[in-house]
């Protein structure tokens, strides 16, 4: 189907007709490129609150806004003019030794410390005691090192160490030796064996333990 459009100067023209499918492509392509457009705003306007959210926030000020302050005393401070004492005292002192040194007098400073030094021979007593000291514990650890261990041993309660066991069921001999008991009495059994066999040959015997 064709149109037929009239011109301003009298003509006409023939217009093909839109293609509807051309016009729904047309439609679905405007709605892609406005979905796109509106994804990537979005994601622009996030990365940008989020960089505004961790941006630490900078407060300048004017020192136009405000008066002058008033200009601050700075003084040197308590350790300089410390230092510069303890030089000027030590360059003092130090003058007055050379100067009592050269008149042939002892310093003042030579005396104190010689007031408050221990003499010699303070040195020399505790010196002679401390070896004193020394000398006797040396000989008694020479005495007590030399002497050898003892042979016995004193026992405090030699009954309970000897007598620990009952006297009840001991053999006998197990405590004393009885060696010589027992030769008496084989002895003797000995003896009245040989008796017994003589009876025997004369025929007296009446009992074998007669």
């Amino acid at each position: 189907m064709i149109h037929v459009i009239s011109v301003s100067n009298g003509s006409s023209a023939c217009v093909p007709p839109p293609n509807p499918r051309r016009r729904h492509h047309n439609r679905l392509a405007l709605s892609i490129v406005f979905l796109h457009t509106m994804f990537f705003a979005r994601r622009s306007a996030a990365s940008a609150r989020l960089l505004l959210r961790n941006q630490p926030q900078r407060r300048f000020d004017s020192h136009a806004a405000h008066h002058h302050a008033e200009p601050v005393n700075e003084s040197f401070g308590r350790s300089f003019y410390v230092t510069v004492g303890s030089f000027a005292s030590a360059y003092v002192l130090y003058r007055l030794s050379q100067s009592n040194q050269e008149s042939g007098s002892q310093s003042w400073i030579s005396g104190l410390i010689e007031k408050w030094t221990p003499s010699e021979k303070i040195f020399e007593e505790r010196n002679a005691i401390r070896t004193v000291v020394m000398e006797k514990a040396a000989h008694d650890r020479h005495l007590f090192q030399s002497q050898g261990p003892r042979a016995s041993f004193e026992l405090k309660q030699p009954e309970v160490s000897f007598n620990t066991a009952p006297p009840y069921n001991v053999p006998a001999g197990s405590a004393v030796d009885l060696s010589h008991v027992t030769a008496h009495y084989e002895r003797q059994n000995q003896k009245m064996e040989e008796n017994r066999v003589a009876r025997m040959q004369d025929g007296k015997v009446v009992s074998l333990y007669d």
